[in-house]
C-alpha cells in the first residue's frame, strides 16, 4: 500500500505530460481515461503501467524473532504445614445447646 501511494507523484507527472502533448484535459478525465475507461492509443502502455494501483504486487513480510537468552522458570517451593502447629480449632460442635437448634421434629 506505501509502496503504490509513493508513485503519486508520477501519476499527477504523467497528467502533466498528457496536457502537454495533446488537448488540455481535466484531472478527473484523465484519471477515467487510465483507470475506468479506454485508455488513448498514445504508445505509453509502460508509463500507464508504473501509475499507481494499476498492478498489485503483493508482498508481505513477516519476522520472526528468537531470543537467544534461556528462560528460566522458578517452581513456587511447597510449604507442608504440621496440623499439630498453628492456632487451635475450638471444638464447638459437641455442645447440646447447638445441637438442641437442629432436632427433628417429634411425633
Amino acid at each position: 500500500m506505501l509502496s503504490q501511494l509513493a508513485k503519486l507523484p508520477k501519476l499527477y507527472q504523467h497528467f502533466t505530460i498528457h496536457n502537454e502533448i495533446g488537448p488540455p484535459i481535466t484531472f478527473v478525465e484523465f484519471l477515467s481515461m487510465h483507470y475506468w475507461g479506454q485508455d488513448l492509443p498514445d504508445n505509453d502502455e509502460q508509463e500507464d503501467m508504473k501509475l499507481p494501483f494499476k498492478k498489485y504486487d503483493l508482498t508481505a513480510f513477516s519476522f520472526v524473532f528468537v531470543s537467544n537468552h534461556k528462560i528460566h522458570y522458578v517452581r513456587p517451593h511447597q510449604v507442608v504445614v504440621d496440623s499439630a502447629f498453628g492456632l487451635p480449632k475450638p471444638n464447638n460442635y459437641s455442645r447440646s445447646h447447638i445441637s438442641a437448634l437442629f432436632r427433628p421434629p417429634q411425633v
